[in-house]
Parts: C-alpha cells; structure tokens; sequence
C-alpha cells in the first residue's frame, strides 16, 4: 500500500497552487476526486503546452485524479456536494477568500454535515486581513511576498522566479498541513480548517532576509547570483560556453582558489574568517568574481567542476530541462517518468520527489495516471459513494446538474 491509501480528498481546486498540493497527495496513494464546474472545468485544460487540443500542463497537475463535473451553485448540486463530503476526508479549494461562503458551501457549513472534515483553502493573501479580498496569481504573491525585491541584478527592475514559486510553495504548505491535521483528527477525533496564503509562503521562504532586517533596520537589495558568504560566488562561463555555478563559503576556500589560479595577491589581502576580514570582502564581491571569471573563461566546464569537486568546493553545472531529462542522477532517482498518454502520446514527467526507501511504496507514475477527461467519474463515483440510481444519474444530467 502507498502511505496515503484510503484517504479521500474532494479536490475543489483549480489552475496550480491546489491543485499541485493535492498531486502531491495524490502520488501518495490518496484518492482525490477533481470537482469541475460544467461546461468547462479547470481552465489549466486549455493551457499550452497543447498537443491534439489536450493540454499538457493540465496533465502535469491532474495525472492520477479523477473528474466529477458537478454545479455547485444549483440546489442540487449543493445536495450532492454535502452528500460527498459526508464520505471523504478532506476538501481543498484555492478561490478568493470567501467565495464558497457566499454560495453557502464554506468550511462552516461542511462541518455541520461532517465534524472530522479537513478543510484546506489556498488564496493569495488568506481569509483574514486587509488583503484577504484581493484577487492574486502568482508574480502578484511574488511582489507583494518580498521575493521580486531580492530576485535579479542590482540596478535592474524586480525579477520573479522563472516557474511559478508561489503557487508551489502553497501548495507545498497546503499538503504539510493536511497532512498534520490527518494526524490530528486520528488522536483528537476532530477535523481542521487549514488557511494557506501565497503571501505568507513567499515571506516564509526569504531565509535571512527577514531577520537581517530586523535586526539592522535595512532591507536586503538584490545581489544576483552573489553571497557575501563567500568568493568566487557566482554563475561563470567557460571556454566551452557553458555556465558553471560556484558557491565557494568561508576563507579557507577563498584563499586555495585564489591562490591556484595564480592570484596569491587576493588570497592574502582579503583573507580571514573573522568579521572585518568577512566584510572587507563583502565589499568587493564583485571584484574578486571578476577575476575569478577571467580565468573560468580558459577553462572547460568539466576542467572547472574538477578543480572545484577535489577541493570540496560546492559547484555545478547550470542546467535546461532539455538536459534534465537525460541527467542521470535524476534517472538513477526515477525521477523523470516515462508516459504512454492516449493523446499527448510520448510524456516525460516528474515524479514525486517524496522517495520512499520501500521499493513497493515508491511513486512511478504511469498509464494508471492519466489525466480525466471533464466529468468523465461523474457517474462512477455518484454510484459509488453515494450509491445514486441509473436513473438519478440520468435526471441530474438532463437537469445540467452533472456532467458526462
């Protein structure tokens, strides 16, 4: 069995943040039950990349879900929403805070009908707050969260991360926290109301930043590929046009690299580990990178991760996913899964980076972890949670309750 196997989620979440959190959830064995508004469901299913009018992305979130097309805003479709929510464990959802509430489907209502319901919402700034009403996507929690002011190039206009972060993180956070409260209920026999924001991820995650301003009164700028932890620190091309990423940490490092590439110099003027040596070097970080990239620029790639790999030296090549579909830690890892799908034909994904020592519960993702087509488990999991009739099932559709 997987880890989550026998836990049911009733997924209400749309586009990423959600519903990356409940994949995450769902490759470890959990089932979730996409609900989708009719006549058009999530609207990740018309996001490139597409391929014979399916969408790619989409399947990146969704593989392994099923799809329930139910209207949630009709008197019927309300009843059989609470008839569902009597059966599973969990609900997530990720609109505008508020939003359920206003068609009386919210958290308070769910737990009249089931007290050990975990309910875990995901917004852009939470349900409480001054922001708790404002729309948000992902550079939105980006720029507001703190991380646009100290991605980029000192100098340069606010930069956000290439994939979206916000909604990841989120999302991350969501599946931490439904998880705990799982546990929760277990001990205590009582359900939770999880309130993730996007916001509160991003400002989480923006390591010492915080407490450096604190403590100093002055916010970080953005520095680029640089750390005042250390020389050469920094993205360096190499003979063979390709770019090495070098984190060299302290002043043992700084002084034999320095020193083997023939600047003895610098290695004695702004060598020590105390705190005046570490800020006079801090002041010429982008000197001393400077130099260091004169001399990566004679050296080959592979030339530059030996030289750094016998001193200890962390480094590595900066990637494109191209090559990461061929990396071989990666294969090694069965983290790039190889899918046969119905429409988008050949796939490579990722796959869960949770890894489990236990062959038998590893995550391999694969033709029994399809995407669904809109509502195509309508009518199987209407029978089978709620064990509704061909012919109930056949009158909610004709009344545009359901769809199939």
């Amino acid at each position: 069995m997987k880890p989550l196997e026998g836990i049911k989620i009733l997924d209400l979440s749309w586009v990423y943040s959600g519903p990356y959190g409940t994949l995450l959830l769902s490759d470890l064995g959990a089932e979730v039950i996409k609900v989708e508004r009719p006549p058009f469901g999530d609207w990740t299913r018309i996001v490139p990349p597409l391929k014979n009018s399916w969408s790619g992305y989409f399947y990146m979130l969704n593989r392994g879900k099923e799809s329930v097309a139910l209207d949630l805003k009709s008197e019927q479709g309300k009843k059989i929403y609470f008839e569902l929510i009597k059966k599973v464990d969990i609900v997530t959802e990720n609109f505008t805070a508020g939003t359920l509430e206003k068609l009386g489907i919210g958290y308070d209502e769910a737990k009249k009908v089931n007290p050990k319901i975990i309910y875990a919402s995901i917004n852009g700034f939470g349900a409480e707050g001054p922001y708790s009403k404002k729309k948000c996507v992902d550079p939105v929690a980006q720029a507001m969260g703190g991380l646009m002011s100290l991605t980029g190039f000192p100098g340069s206009p606010p930069v956000k991360t290439g994939p979206a972060v916000a909604d990841a993180l989120a999302g991350m956070n969501m599946a931490i926290g439904i998880l705990s409260a799982v546990i929760l209920r277990d001990r205590e026999g009582r359900g939770s109301k999880i309130d993730i924001s996007m916001m509160d991820s991003v400002f989480a995650v923006l390591e010492e930043s915080v407490i450096r301003t604190s403590l100093t009164g002055n916010a970080l700028p953005a520095r680029g590929n640089t750390d005042p932890l250390g020389a050469p620190w920094d993205a360096f091309q190499t003979s063979d046009n390709k770019w090495v990423m070098v984190c060299a940490i302290g002043s043992d490092a700084f002084i034999k690299i320095y020193e083997s590439i023939g600047r003895k110099d610098l290695a004695t003027e702004y060598a020590g580990d105390d705190e005046e040596a570490f800020e006079k070097r801090s002041k010429v970080l982008n000197y001393l990178n400077s130099e260091f990239a004169s001399w990566a620029l004679t050296k080959t790639a592979e030339e530059i991760l030996n030289f750094f790999e016998t001193m200890g030296v962390p480094c590595g090549v900066v990637k494109n996913v191209n090559e990461l579909l061929e990396d071989p830690q990666l294969l090694a890892r069965n983290m790039v899964v190889n899918v046969e799908h119905p429409v988008l034909g050949k796939v490579k994904t990722f796959n869960n980076p949770v890894l489990f020592v236990d062959a038998q519960s590893q995550v391999l993702p694969g033709e029994n972890q399809l995407d669904p087509k809109l509502g195509e488990h309508t009518n199987d999991v209407l029978r089978r949670l709620l064990n509704l009739s061909d012919t109930d099932l056949e009158q909610l559709k004709k009344d545009e309750v359901i769809w199939i």
